[in-house]
């Protein structure tokens, strides 16, 4: 009893001891020893993660405007989190992102985990893989299969019927048949991007929860697996065109033709193909309603084809350089679509000073659209919906700058639906006379970082009250 009361007399001491030995061993690696302890930033920011917890969790959602804000205090590197830089030098983005064929770019492992659809396409942490997730999907999305599926007084929620028009276009749902339901599983899509932002700050609890599900008695996990399998029937009929096809190509290994593996791909599919069009769609209209003379520009386009096919539609400059602008002020992905070099160190110069960083591999480096397309030197009053920036040489010039499928490889495979879908929408809903309806701007800005634009959080939506149909 002396010895057990000696022991746990020196226990709490000698934990304690340990703990502060770690904390401090931590703090002088990460400060002082790490590869990237030259890069300038924060102290907090180097020092722990809570620091990017604070602003995605707390403000809520905001790290990418804060990181922004360091760029013009540190620029043109910023060490944003211990292991992690984000880049505002534009002329890096292709190092970034589309370096050439002799080197490969992975994704960040961590930030992967907080899609929890580590079997899809866009949970492939390696190049490799993802070079063959993507190549099994391709000739879903070639702008030939596009074609092929071209769809020949009242207040309306814009947010919700586009979110309805992109499920029914590229999925087949029928959803803009029953409003109610579509703006339902908006809300639910917003939950779930809401949730991915957190999980982002706590990937170990997901590995955990993981874990857990698979020691689960069986008559537990006989309940849940009905639920989840669930998931993979949304949008099942062209969804599972896609699924079948993988399910049947024996080309692949038996790995990508799982059932976890196809349930998480038809669930990103989904999630992707909707939530960001939808986004998009509101964004346009509102600027189209909002002002007149873009507004007329379209339609004098409209009017001088009257019964345009998709192929024609695509081929309209105006109405393409509002897509463009569209693209430009959705932002795309809009957190820290980071990558990381698996087997070479990446070199950047500072152009100003001449300084020299080398981040070694494994370094998660970024360049958040925002940084790009806010940037005033490209494109002057950024926030301003402006179709004319897209002309001319100057105009050329700035598609270079277009990050709104991202670059390289990792582009989005969907690019050439998307564009479909909003040149159909456009065109239709411009043949239409519609007056803003409780709609602010707030409604469609970008306020917050929820994996897509985030306007207020507590807005409604775009909507609209249908006068006439345009003359």
């Amino acid at each position: 009893m002396t010895t057990g009361f000696v022991i746990s007399g020196y226990f709490l001491p000698i934990v304690g001891t340990l703990l502060i030995a770690y904390l401090l061993g931590t703090i002088v690696y990460r400060l002082c020893l790490h590869p990237l302890a030259g890069v300038p930033g924060p102290i907090l920011a180097a020092l722990t993660y809570w620091y990017e917890f604070y602003y995605d969790a707390i403000q809520p959602a905001q790290y990418v405007f804060k990181i922004q804000k360091l760029h013009k205090e540190f620029e043109p590197v910023v060490r944003t989190t211990p292991a992690e830089v984000s880049i505002a030098d534009l002329d890096f983005i292709d190092t970034i992102y589309s370096p050439g064929p002799s080197q490969k770019r992975d994704k960040d492992i961590e930030k992967v985990k907080a899609l929890v659809l580590d079997s899809s396409i866009g949970g492939a942490v390696g190049h490799d893989l993802h070079r063959r997730r993507r190549r099994a999907l391709s000739s879903f999305y070639s702008p030939r299969q596009v074609l092929r599926v071209a769809p020949d007084g009242e207040v309306l929620n814009l947010s919700d019927l586009y979110f309805g028009f992109a499920n029914d276009f590229g999925f087949d749902q029928n959803l803009m048949a029953g409003l109610p339901g579509a703006h339902t599983r908006r809300e639910n899509f917003n939950g779930v991007l809401r949730a991915v932002k957190l999980n982002s700050q706590f990937t170990w609890v997901r590995d955990l929860l993981r874990y857990l599900a698979r020691s689960l008695p069986l008559t537990l996990s006989s309940y849940i697996t009905p639920q989840t399998d669930t998931v993979g029937r949304v949008g099942q009929e062209n969804i599972n065109s896609i699924v079948h096809e993988l399910h049947n190509d024996h080309k692949l290994p038996q790995s990508e033709r799982s059932p976890r593996r196809l349930e998480d791909e038809a669930v990103l599919l989904l999630v992707a193909g909707t939530q960001s069009t939808q986004v998009a769609l509101s964004l346009v209209h509102y600027h189209l309603m909002a002002n007149s003379t873009i507004m007329a520009n379209l339609r004098a386009e409209l009017e001088s084809q009257p019964s345009s096919t998709l192929a024609q539609l695509l081929q309209l400059p105006y109405l393409n350089d509002v897509v463009q602008e569209t693209h430009r002020l959705a932002f795309g992905v809009t957190g820290r679509n980071a990558r990381v070099s698996p087997d070479q160190p990446t070199t950047y110069v500072d152009k100003s000073t001449a300084r020299t960083f080398t981040f070694p591999p494994g370094t998660s480096m970024s360049t958040s659209t925002l940084l790009v397309h806010a940037n005033e030197e490209i494109f002057p009053d950024p926030f301003a919906f402006d179709p004319g920036r897209w002309l001319g040489p100057a105009g050329a010039a700035r598609k270079n700058y277009q990050m709104g499928f991202s670059k390289g490889p990792r582009m989005c495979i969907g690019m050439h639906l998307v564009n479909a879908e909003m040149v159909i929408a456009i065109a239709a809903m411009a043949r239409w006379n519609l007056e803003l309806f409780a709609t602010s701007y707030e409604d469609v800005t970008f306020l917050h970082d929820y994996h897509i634009i985030t306007p207020r959080l507590d807005s409604k939506g775009v909507r609209a009250c249908v006068k006439s149909r345009a003359q």
